[in-house]
């Protein structure tokens, strides 16, 4: 149970900060997360909260290191191999070995192997709180590109250097010769066993896939566990269980492409479901380090001031030293792997800028934190040496490199520039559904499917429609539009035609029907207020029931025989009325149809930004129209899938149409493309569901 009220606090933390970054746009999503699971810490479930760091690695790290690795392909690695190198082993190294004889020469009472020990926790960078601190800004493509291939594997290099301390700590010597050759046994063994356990894996999914009718429901399981069960069986043989799930992804890559067109359903599906996972255990991972600063604190406390300024210092110290590393690796290097994410030496101001961000860049995130939790409480039957210095100073090294991240990537890089913003998406999809709701309107006759699938089109507006536009231009249009159709429908009532068709009794009958519409704003009404309206009409209604003795179902069937012997002798002057109310009403809906498709025509015409108050305006009068006929609970007709698709076939239809005559960036064409596909499949998802279901 107490897992279980573990994983609700951090999720809850998850939804509460998303809902927070709303209000806090300036601020980085990953402080904000900091916060929160600072705030979460003081609950009891987080109370004197410690990461456990291989419940941390199996759980988080191995999931999002599987992900990561799915991002790169073969070609990719084999291209960059000798850059990849460089950064996440030869570059981490030359940290490792600066920064340990840095603290082992600040602080004298550290060994040399200590000293490593703090090295190789720093060493990891987090490609994921870089981007949360850029947000806002452009981050340079190569720049970017060498963050994410660096941290992909840097992890591993740091664990077994903190290995290699450890053993030195514990046995009280070194080799040089063991130690590579333990390194090479870690990272090499652990890069093969991932890539025989992905192929294996790879081949069981290929076989399931091609051999069973629903394959997702055994495909997406196995993807699931699969991080988990490489990183067990690369651990069990003493490698690195990190770089074997990297391995594992990469060759899911390799799958993914092999098979891009072929069981589509399942892999749509799983990227999905490993997009979702990836974005919480993102969130999850900077919750767990505010969540473990109070403990942080609480080793501060029993320092002292001096004792904590001094570890400020030397925490400083570290990172001007590996911001010096990295900027002067960035820098020196000078091959074309290099050059391609920092430009050549011949554009010099431009080589040392993005050389500077790269150094800049180098954030230290949660690894950092449960490397530094990893430590032993014991070592060769003795406390471990400054633990909780090691601790702190590594918790001072991510707080350091974040909040200069922060503040300074900001100030020397640009704003990011969108293609489209927020209003050009939401303005540009209610112009494709009003387009395709038009096109619906003018190919189907039925107006009661005719009315289903434009309804469902318009459910693609979301909730709330256009209101993120002005609400108050919305509502005048809206009010002057409904007082329109109103005389639109008074006038064709008494035009001539009908004058000929209907009796005066069914034209005033429905003009009083009509003039009960209240012309209102249709944003004046909150929810509470329809709520307590709705309550209202009830109460009102359980009341007639109750002061005329019609509760139960058999009292109400007498009131309505006595009602019809009392009335015997006009039931059938009104049975002629309401026949010709209904035959008029039809009439009046093709009208009104009529009228308002030919305003959304010009107005698409005419390219006006907002025109969602004719669709405000139909959907009032259809629900007037509704009542007029007495379908107040209609039933939803069974529609084709065809129709749907032809619906559909529209939006893409425009979408093309504005894209190709440059009225809208590719960028947000593809977009709309993809809520298009989605919004399809969704749909005949649903169909096909009613149909198994009826049938």
């Amino acid at each position: 149970m107490t897992s279980l009220y573990t994983l609700a606090l951090l999720l809850i933390g998850v939804i509460g900060t998303n809902l927070i970054k709303q209000f806090l746009p300036k601020i980085p999503e990953a402080f904000i997360l900091i916060i929160v699971g600072i705030f979460l810490s003081i609950t009891p479930i987080f109370r004197n909260f410690e990461l456990e760091p291989e419940f941390f690695m199996l759980v988080i790290i191995a999931p999002l290191m599987f992900l990561d690795g799915q991002k790169q392909s073969f070609s990719k690695i084999k291209k960059r191999f000798s850059i990849i190198f460089l950064l996440s082993v030869v570059l981490a190294i030359a940290t490792a070995i600066i920064v340990g004889l840095l603290a082992n020469r600040v602080e004298v009472q550290w060994t040399l192997p200590l000293a490593v020990a703090l090295a190789a926790i720093v060493v990891p960078t987090d490609a994921v709180a870089v981007k949360s601190m850029t947000a806002s800004v452009d981050m340079p493509n190569g720049v970017g590109e060498a963050l994410e291939l660096e941290s992909l594997f840097n992890d591993a290099t740091g664990l077994v250097l903190l290995d290699l301390a450890l053993s030195v700590l514990e046995q009280g010597k070194f080799s040089l010769i063991l130690g590579i050759e333990h390194f090479l046994f870690v990272a090499v063994g652990g890069v093969i066993i991932g890539i025989i356990t992905g192929f294996i894996i790879v081949g069981i999914r290929t076989n399931i896939t091609f051999r069973t009718t629903s394959p997702e429901t055994t495909i997406i399981p196995i993807s699931l566990l699969t991080p988990f069960i490489v990183y067990f069986f690369a651990e069990s043989f003493g490698t690195s269980g990190i770089l074997a799930v990297v391995a594992t992804g990469i060759v899911h890559n390799w799958e993914s492409n092999k098979l891009r067109l072929t069981s589509t359903r399942v892999q749509l599906t799983s990227n999905t479901i490993w997009e979702s996972i990836s974005n919480i255990l993102n969130s999850i991972v900077f919750i767990i380090l505010g969540i473990s600063l109070p403990i942080v604190w609480q080793e501060i406390s029993h320092m002292g001031f001096i004792g904590f300024a001094q570890l400020i210092g030397l925490s400083i110290l570290i990172y001007v030293a590996m911001y010096a590393v990295r900027y002067f690796w960035a820098f020196r290097e000078d091959n074309q792997s290099a050059n391609a994410f920092f430009d050549s030496h011949d554009n010099l101001k431009q080589h040392r800028f993005l050389s500077h961000v790269f150094a800049i860049s180098g954030v230290h995130g949660t690894m950092t934190l449960a490397m530094a939790f990893s430590l032993p409480i014991t070592i060769a039957n003795h406390d471990f040496p400054y633990r909780a210095e090691l601790i702190v100073v590594a918790t001072l090294i991510i707080l350091i490199s974040m909040l200069m991240s922060a503040i300074i990537l900001p100030v020397i890089l640009p704003k990011k520039i969108e293609s489209y913003t927020k209003k050009d998406l939401d303005t540009i999809r209610n112009k494709m559904v009003d387009y395709a709701s038009l096109k619906v309107s003018e190919t189907i006759n039925d107006h009661t499917i005719r009315e289903t699938i434009t309804m469902q089109l318009q459910s693609q507006k979301g909730w709330f429609g256009d209101n993120r536009l002005d609400k108050e231009n919305s509502s005048q249009h809206y009010n002057e539009l409904l007082s329109n159709t109103k005389d639109v429908i008074i006038n064709y009532i008494h035009s001539d035609v009908v004058q000929q068709n209907y009796s005066a009794e069914v034209i005033d009958t429905y003009e009083k029907i009509i003039n009960r519409l209240k012309i209102n704003n249709i944003f004046q009404r909150s929810p509470l207020q329809t709520i307590f309206h709705y309550i209202r009409s009830q109460y009102k209604h359980a009341k007639w029931h109750i002061q005329n003795g019609q509760i139960t179902k058999k009292q109400r069937l007498q009131g309505r025989k006595k009602w019809a012997e009392e009335h015997h002798g006009k039931i059938q002057q009104w049975q002629n009325i309401h026949d010709g109310l209904l035959l008029l009403n039809n009439e009046v809906i093709d009208q009104v149809n009529t009228y308002l498709d030919d305003l959304l025509r010009e107005s698409l015409q005419k390219n006006t930004a907002d025109h969602q108050y004719i669709s405000y305006v139909r959907q009032r009068f259809d629900r007037y129209f509704n009542l007029i006929k007495r379908e107040y609970n209609k039933e939803t007709p069974q529609i084709d899938s065809d129709l749907y698709i032809q619906a559909f076939q529209y939006e893409y239809n425009y979408i093309q149409q504005a894209s190709t005559a440059g009225d809208i960036p590719n960028t947000l064409a593809a977009v709309l493309y993809n809520e298009i596909n989605e919004a399809q499949t969704l749909e005949l998802q649903q169909i096909n569901q009613i149909e198994a279901i009826d049938s």
